[in-house]
């Protein structure tokens, strides 16, 4: 959970479960997030090895991410929060109040 426990990390990887993205879309995704923030949770989910920073040579050069496997380990377990969450929601607000 420690992984997960900076302020966008977890809507980060969400984004980036579908494949690679470059920063100015992950920026667009993560609405409210400011540039200098995004790049500090960039860099500290790449030293901990769950995403990769992949270079394109395009003019002007982007960056693209991608997760790691162990990226893709901790999508797999944010997916199974999401779900449980939304059933605990749907219970709650089916049972008599």
């Amino acid at each position: 959970m420690n992984l997960l426990s900076g302020a966008w990390s977890a809507d980060v990887l969400w984004y980036l479960r579908t494949g690679e993205r470059c920063f100015s879309e992950l920026q667009h995704d993560l609405r409210g997030v400011s540039a200098k923030v995004l790049t500090a949770r960039l860099r500290k989910l790449e030293s901990e090895g769950i995403l990769t920073r992949v270079p394109r040579s395009t003019s002007p050069p982007t960056i693209w991410y991608a997760l790691t496997p162990v990226g893709h380990e901790l999508v797999n377990a944010l997916t199974v929060v999401v779900e449980i969450a939304q059933r605990a929601k749907g219970s709650r607000m089916n049972s008599p109040g």
